[in-house]
């Protein structure tokens, strides 16, 4: 994984908080794609907005909660999948204890996004901003866990962490509407 993104994701987020509070005027559409231009998997930010028919009318308070949505989807999704590897392992391995960190690191980054969602809808919004930016580094602290085992371990970690790979980019999605576009 390429930690060095979350740097970029966190000034794509600033960037969507700053167009936001100047009262961008862009078409949804063309908001989306200024968005999505901005992230590391271009493709996956435009598949997440158009798979949902709230973007089309979307501000970017909008997107951000559309992006939370779409994260917080990928994350239980994750978190089931750690569940079910936590609950499968043995209680001797060692992967046991990374798999209850990750759960954790999960269970904190889903809490800590539905604070981000409520935030929007606040008074007080630019703080959603900071705690999106926290379940970010939550889900990102995950991959930093593992330490690729030797076969037959191996390949499953390497499966995994192309799951978790979408909630991290999903993340840095709401970072970059939040941080660089509602600021």
């Amino acid at each position: 994984m390429d930690f060095s993104c979350s740097r970029s994701s966190s000034l794509m987020v600033s960037l969507l908080l700053v167009l936001l509070l100047n009262g961008s005027s862009s078409q949804p559409s063309d908001l989306v794609r200024t968005i999505c231009l901005r992230t590391i998997s271009n493709d996956l930010c435009l598949q997440t907005f158009k798979s949902d028919p709230r973007s089309a009318t979307a501000d970017v308070k909008g997107l951000a909660r559309i992006a939370i949505d779409a994260v917080e989807a990928s994350a239980n999704q994750t978190l089931n999948t750690l569940g079910s590897l936590f609950n499968s392992t043995p209680a001797a391995s060692l992967l046991k204890d990374v798999y209850q960190t990750c759960v954790r690191n999960y269970e904190t980054a889903i809490s800590k996004l539905e604070t981000a969602k409520n935030l929007l809808s606040s008074p007080n919004y630019k703080s959603a901003s900071a705690v999106a930016t926290d379940a970010t580094t939550n889900v990102l602290s995950c991959d930093t866990t593992f330490i690729l085992p030797p076969e037959p371990d191996g390949s499953a970690i390497l499966s995994f962490l192309d799951l978790t790979e979408k909630s991290e980019y999903l993340a840095r999605i709401i970072e970059i509407i939040l941080v660089d576009f509602l600021v």
